[in-house]
């Protein structure tokens, strides 16, 4: 092998060593939720940490959570994607699992949250909750976990959700609701315009998120939260 050849060839891998590092950097940052607008009291927990106040140049990074107060607003992007989050909400990104169809997963522990979500050809985007999953390929919706219940509404597009304790599920299209109480008939229960899809039924699946007690007073973004775990 001539000097210039094997020269070429060094070129070569160290090129495509930089492309690819530039795509795990990319694909890295597009599971980064950015703050756009942010107004009131609002924390945000990373592992092993105290909270901290949030800032106007803040991430929501896989593992961190955030926690807004009575005052409390935040919204967040990434690409085209957004997320506004309500007064008294705690809301976090996990870590992404190992094999999971789902690339993105956010949980909900309390409060209310507004989603637009990019459409793609596959479920790719998935809210949990304390009492029910809400799973989409691009839609407008809205989550609303509050004590012993949790609520989807669609604005645009449709959402399957699935309620934990009975597996239940059902196809919720645009202007309709789906919703789980644990006072009541258990398993899902629909509601809204038009022609409201078949309830499906399926095995029982592990309850996740905990539900954060809400205090009286609503959060204090900066003192730990209380967990609760309702069966």
């Amino acid at each position: 092998m001539s000097k210039r050849t094997h020269a070429f060839g060094g070129v070569l891998f160290g090129a495509l060593i930089a492309v690819l590092g530039t795509v795990s950097i990319a694909s890295a940052q597009s599971n980064v939720w950015r703050v756009s607008k942010a107004s009131g009291d609002i924390s945000i927990e990373t592992p092993g940490a105290q909270p901290v106040a949030l800032t106007a140049s803040a991430t929501l990074n896989p593992g961190d959570t955030i926690r807004t107060g009575p005052n409390g607003r935040v919204l967040l992007e990434r690409g085209a994607e957004t997320m506004m989050i309500s007064p008294n909400s705690v809301v976090g990104v996990p870590k992404p699992k190992d094999g999971s169809a789902i690339t993105t997963t956010i949980l909900q522990q309390s409060g209310t949250i507004l989603l637009n979500v990019e459409k793609k050809n596959v479920q790719h985007f998935e809210v949990a909750t304390p009492y029910l999953a809400a799973v989409v390929k691009g839609t407008e919706f809205r989550v609303t976990v509050a004590d012993k219940a949790s609520r989807v509404e669609v604005l645009r597009g449709q959402v399957q959700v699935t309620d934990y304790k009975t597996g239940q599920r059902a196809l919720v299209n645009q202007e309709q609701a789906a919703a789980v109480s644990m006072q009541g008939a258990p398993g899902l229960s629909l509601s809204g315009s038009g022609r409201l899809n078949l309830i499906e039924f399926g095995s029982p699946q592990r309850q996740c998120p905990r539900w954060r007690l809400l205090p009286r007073a609503g959060w204090n973004p900066l003192r730990p939260a209380r967990s609760e775990e309702h069966t």
